[in-house]
């Protein structure tokens, strides 16, 4: 990112001295205030004004001779960042004729006692949504911050445990009906043990589906870190992955040193030979590089919450360079037997190379934080491990065969699904399925629940809307899809083949399955406590599965 900031480091650093030098300035100054319980007061150029509690130095040259400057004290602020709580007053400011100062005027905002641990003083701007730097005066127990004003402000405090735990993203939320789950096909029966396959908060989830020839199975993360995954010897690579919004630009690094991590909000799928099963898998939480990532997100929160301008405010979460280096030098500096806060130090420090946005300007404001900044983190980096033991068994009896419906092979629909053209959108993750790749759309007055989006990176607009096992509605949609609601993971099938020849398609409630016969009606989910599954049919007698497609 070759974004220069140097106006704006030069600026606050300015405003850092002018700080650190008080009141012990060499300005000539008057004092004025308002008398009795007047609300307003009015002063010249090269004053002190007293708001209330409130003082505010004007320097002789910040305003146009003549100028003059009102206060009075300020009503609450409408919406407070989440990030920062309020402490002692507040004011507003006007300058007759609506001419704003030429140079910052300096505000000391008294407040009941010293920030406390973990909390540093800022003052409030821009009716709660904005902060500026400050510092806190031990002997007059005030805030003290120059200012540019412009309206109205408050004295604060900002709390950096809270704007750590702004950054942290939202894990992936897998159906829970795929848990515990067996899966059989062509007499195969693959089961997922552990606390992994039944147990929803296990920070690494996993579901399994089956084919003749071995297991398709799914890893979803449901952890505020990364789990670096340890694969049994001869498992192929990954044949699918799903990333989380935040960190889709760093899932498919090639330096080794990411190729294995599973990243909070992300899944990844591997289709595994019969041959290599059983098997176990094991998962380790590895914060390093995640620890880089959240600095540099922080940093970029900052800079807007400090009004530092951004030439491309969005860049950061789009530029893989800089999240590259972020993530790399997290996982250069953390290890686990060191205290996390001094990690995360370091970690910090090494940032200043990134180019991340404004980090230089914010470097000594966050660093006097680290430790609560990031104490989220460190909290979960003591997650523990995770192991998912796989078994596979055949049978001699009859058995539903459950099938993982394959819409794509790279950007083509795949072999033997017959399609028919249509236009629409596609406004909603889908109602019936759990997959990532899964979404409701619709065409003119007709929905289509589940359609399937191929995940190559050159793919078309155009989705696989599935109705029957061999045809399908291939639906081109304008623009782009939205987040899907979960990451991996296998639902209740969507779509069944009764021993009677019928084809059911999952349905809205009340119903499960409508059939192609245009009367039967399931009305439950399938049980697949026996090799052969079947489903409710209202009063009568429960249908038999013969394949089951999710």
């Amino acid at each position: 990112m070759a974004t220069d900031h140097g106006p704006a480091r030069l600026a606050l650093a300015a405003a850092v001295v002018a700080l650190l030098l008080g009141a012990g300035g060499v300005l000539v100054q008057q004092r004025l205030a308002a008398a009795g319980d007047a609300s307003e007061v009015t002063g010249a150029a090269g004053a002190t004004l007293t708001v209330g509690d409130i003082e505010v130095v004007v320097p002789p040259d910040a305003v146009v001779p003549g100028t003059r400057l009102s206060g009075r004290p300020a009503p609450e602020p409408g919406a407070l960042t989440p990030a920062a709580r309020r402490s002692g007053g507040g004011a507003e400011l006007t300058f007759d004729a609506g001419v704003r100062p030429r140079l910052p005027v300096q505000v000391r905002i008294p407040v009941p006692a010293a920030p406390p641990p973990g909390f540093a003083p800022v003052v409030v701007t821009a009716n709660g949504t904005r902060l500026a730097l400050a510092t806190y005066d031990s002997e007059s127990r005030r805030i003290v911050a120059d200012l540019a004003p412009d309206g109205a402000f408050w004295g604060g405090l900002l709390d950096f445990a809270a704007l750590g735990r702004a950054v942290g993203q939202a894990t992936a939320d897998p159906p829970a009906t795929c848990l515990g789950r067996a899966a059989g096909s062509a007499g195969l029966t693959v089961e997922v043990g552990g606390t992994a396959g039944t147990d929803p908060r296990s920070p690494v989830r996993a579901c399994v589906a089956a084919n003749g020839g071995g297991a398709s199975v799914t890893l979803t993360s449901n952890a505020r870190v990364p789990y670096r995954l340890v694969l049994p010897p001869g498992w192929p690579e990954p044949t699918a992955r799903t990333a989380a919004p935040s960190t889709s630009a760093v899932q498919l690094f090639p330096q080794p040193r990411f190729h294995d991590l599973l990243w909070p909000g992300a899944g990844v799928t591997y289709d595994v030979p019969v041959t290599r099963l059983p098997a176990t898998l094991h998962g380790q939480a590895d914060p390093g590089p995640y620890l880089g990532l959240a600095l540099a997100w922080t940093a970029h929160r900052a800079a807007g919450l400090f009004g530092m301008a951004l030439d491309r405010p969005g860049e950061l979460e789009q530029n893989p360079g800089v999240l590259a280096c972020a993530a790399e030098a997290g996982a250069a500096h953390y290890t686990a037997d060191r205290p996390f806060a001094q990690v995360a130090a370091e970690t910090w420090t090494a940032l200043a190379t990134c180019g991340t946005a404004d980090a230089g300007a914010l470097h000594s404001f966050l660093a006097a934080g680290i430790g609560p900044l990031t104490g989220w983190l460190a909290d979960a980096a003591g997650s523990p491990g995770v192991d998912v033991p796989l078994t596979a068994s055949r049978g001699t009896g009859p058995f539903t065969q459950a099938v993982v419906y394959r819409a794509w092979t790279g950007t083509r629909v795949a072999a033997g699904i017959r399609t028919t053209a249509a236009s629409g959108t596609c406004p909603a993750g889908s109602a019936v399925s759990g997959r990532h790749d899964a979404y409701r759309c619709t065409a003119g007055d007709k929905a289509y629940d589940p359609c399937f989006a191929a995940t190559a990176a050159n793919a078309r607009h155009q989705v696989v809307c599935p109705t029957s096992a061999t045809r399908a509605v291939l639906l081109t949609y304008p623009g782009a899809l939205p987040s899907p609601p979960a990451a991996g993971g296998t639902a209740s099938p969507f779509l069944l083949t009764l021993q009677s020849g019928l084809q059911c398609t999952a349905a809205p409630p009340p119903a499960s399955y409508t059939c192609t016969d245009g009367r039967t009606v399931l009305s439950g989910e399938p049980d697949t406590s026996t090799p052969l599954w079947t489903v409710p049919a209202g009063a009568a007698p429960p249908a038999t599965i013969t394949k089951a497609y999710t």
